[in-house]
């Protein structure tokens, strides 16, 4: 079958996309074929400017079956009583945001599979093949701009310690890098760039004996000041890695030499002054940070996504960190991120559904369990910016870490 034109109002989940009426550089995808299974991958194509596009219904929905597609049954919000006709955001289903979970694991499971390869060649053969490491950032890119934002973000945000493979925090801080350089409205070519310094980032550690690589990890208490030098050394060295191979860009190598020089001159090394490092290597700065607190980095309990952004503000005030960066990742992701399963002040437990970016601390939380712990047969929706004033008034009292595994095998 022919390809089909349509126009991006009726682009439609499901459907197989072939062609693009903009350059490729200047879409928001690496590709111009691929399958549209978010709503967020036709809005981000809205606002590169396609218009026009080609689908291939060979390959995915045709633009008559669309039209005779029932819709979900729509998940019912509580509003106030005095202001019935306020918008919503769309709260999608528990069913659907869990299947979104899954995928996104799913997905991080098979690029953790691919970039541990990568990294297996490099500590092999002491090289970094620059085309290798081209592909890989692409297939990474490929991944985030399918899945949902929120969905990637919270899969590479759990279930990893500090003794995980180097190439596993390499996947996470070059995911969350992407997140925030599409946030901050980068091009699609300085976000290749800083996609693959965030995924090199800490190559040089690759030199680093594996006992103090291990105290690094491990604990707290401060290294003699020969191991410490020999563990500072491995920005240097990664850069020195990639400067054998002239096909990086300067960029590229600015990040993996400077991505622990801190803003407030905490960082090193010594000689590297943190106050002229670039905007992509604060970016890389800050999301490497935000892995090291998820999963404990320095013998530190590991801390909930929640837990995470709240330090890394913190240590932004302090001086370490662009502020404006944490900020605007916090704005992207919110203060208690989607698919957070929380607590609320009246006993009742709920899980993030939409973030109210007016309010980000006070989300859209879908309710999911009665103060005696029993779920609700019908789980009432409710948006904690803007309540019935005749309710008990909820709010968020504790984050308890993302939808457990027992819980999502109800909704499927």
């Amino acid at each position: 079958m022919a390809y089909r034109p349509i126009t991006i109002d009726a682009l439609r989940i499901g459907m197989h996309v072939a062609k693009l009426d903009v350059a490729w550089f200047r879409s928001p995808f690496m590709r111009h074929s691929f399958l549209i299974r978010t709503d967020e991958q036709i809005e981000k194509l809205r606002r590169a400017g396609v218009k026009h596009l080609a689908i291939d219904p060979a390959r995915g929905l045709d633009l008559a079956d669309t039209l005779s597609v029932t819709p979900e049954q729509p998940t019912i919000v509580a509003q106030p009583l005095s202001s019935p006709t306020t918008s919503t955001p769309e709260v999608r289903s528990l069913a659907t945001m869990n299947q979104e979970l899954l995928t996104a694991r799913t997905a991080r499971a098979q690029i953790e599979a691919s970039v541990h390869s990568t990294f297996s060649r490099i500590a092999q053969t002491g090289i970094v093949d620059p085309e290798e490491a081209t592909h890989t950032v692409h297939e990474i890119s490929a991944v985030a701009q399918a899945l949902n934002t929120h969905a990637l973000f919270m899969a590479f945000s759990e279930g990893r310690t500090g003794n995980a493979p180097l190439s596993q925090h390499a996947l996470a801080t070059c995911s969350f890098s992407m997140i925030l350089a599409h946030a901050a409205d980068y091009s699609l070519l300085a976000i290749q760039d800083l996609a693959t310094g965030a995924l090199l980032h800490d190559i040089g550690l690759m030199q680093v004996p594996p006992n103090i690589l291990q105290r690094v990890h491990d604990t707290s208490t401060a290294l003699s000041e020969q191991h410490r030098r020999i563990y500072e050394s491995h920005a240097r060295a990664g850069a020195i890695l990639l400067e054998r191979q002239t096909q990086f860009s300067p960029s590229v190598g600015q990040i993996v030499a400077e991505h622990h020089a801190c803003l407030n001159g905490s960082g090193f090394p010594m000689e590297t002054r943190g106050a002229f490092t670039s905007d992509m290597t604060r970016i890389v700065m800050v999301m490497d940070r935000y892995d090291e607190l998820l999963t404990g980095f320095g013998g530190a309990s590991p801390l909930t996504p929640h837990q995470s952004l709240q330090r890394l503000y913190q240590e932004g005030q302090e001086g370490k960190y662009e502020n404006r960066l944490i900020s605007l990742f916090v704005k992207v992701m919110g203060i208690y991120p989607v698919y957070s399963y929380v607590s609320l002040n009246t006993g009742e437990r709920a899980i993030v559904s939409v973030i109210n970016s007016g309010k980000l601390h006070q989300p859209i939380v879908t309710v999911t369990h009665d103060p005696s712990g029993q779920p609700y047969l019908v789980s009432p929706v409710i948006d904690l910016a803007n309540q019935d004033e005749q309710a008990p008034t909820r709010r968020i009292h504790s984050v308890m870490g993302t939808i457990p595994p027992e819980f999502e095998r109800t909704f499927h």
